[in-house]
């Protein structure tokens, strides 16, 4: 066999339960919340509470909803297609990574996850095995330069680290397969949720709410 392809085979194996790809007319769902918590140096640092991320289950761009508070208010942010959810495999050892970054605009921020396979999602015939929960790391800087104001304290910049730590949402995700629900579908489902909770869409007053990913849309 070609040593090329043996890895490929690996992931192959280990993610698809009954050995064969879902075609796009039957992608899983996999919804996955985020917890943040500061870790490490910073400055000037203050960052998101909570990301819900949606995905296919079989790999492939991340659509992202990012909670924080402001003074009394609860807010979130939407950015669909940032980064990406994919597979890695060493020897017989598979694992699920969720990676985006923002690698223009202000601030500047990156997350990073990693998880074993440990649970089954299915929609029709098709099962596949993802992360029960992942960990990692997310990090965010910017030196302010862009903003049109002075602080009074004397304070610019920022930067700083906080661990992130998800679950698999087992009973979202199940529900939106059970609906046949695609990323989109399940996504507005899980953004809807989130209002419900009392949480208000945030408006930077740019007018640019196209959700593409971009750094500017990132305001921890």
């Amino acid at each position: 066999m070609n040593r090329r392809f043996a890895p490929l085979l690996a992931i192959f194996a280990a993610v698809f339960g009954l050995g064969f790809a879902a075609s796009e007319s039957q992608a899983q769902v996999v919804i996955y919340k985020f917890d943040f918590a500061k870790d490490g140096p910073s400055i000037n640092y203050g960052f998101y509470d909570e990301a819900w991320v949606v995905a296919d289950a079989t790999g492939g761009s991340a659509s992202w909803i990012l909670t924080f508070r402001s003074g009394a208010q609860r807010l979130y942010i939407t950015i669909e297609d940032f980064g990406s959810f994919f597979f890695a495999s060493k020897s017989r050892t598979v694992k699920g990574i969720l990676s985006a970054a923002a690698s223009d605009g202000t601030p500047q921020t990156s997350f990073l996850a990693i998880g074993e396979l440990g649970e089954t999602v299915q929609a029709g015939a098709i099962r596949v095995r993802v992360p029960k929960s992942m960990k990692g790391q997310a990090l965010s800087a910017d030196d302010e330069s862009m903003l049109p104001f002075d602080s009074q304290d004397g304070s610019f910049g920022y930067a700083g680290i906080s661990s992130m730590s998800g679950k698999l949402q087992v009973r979202r995700s199940k529900d939106a397969n059970d609906d046949r629900q695609t990323v989109a579908e399940a996504f507005a489902d899980v953004v809807a949720y989130i209002e419900r909770r009392g949480f208000t869409e945030f408006d930077d007053g740019t007018g640019d709410d196209d959700g593409d990913g971009g750094g500017a849309a990132l305001i921890p």
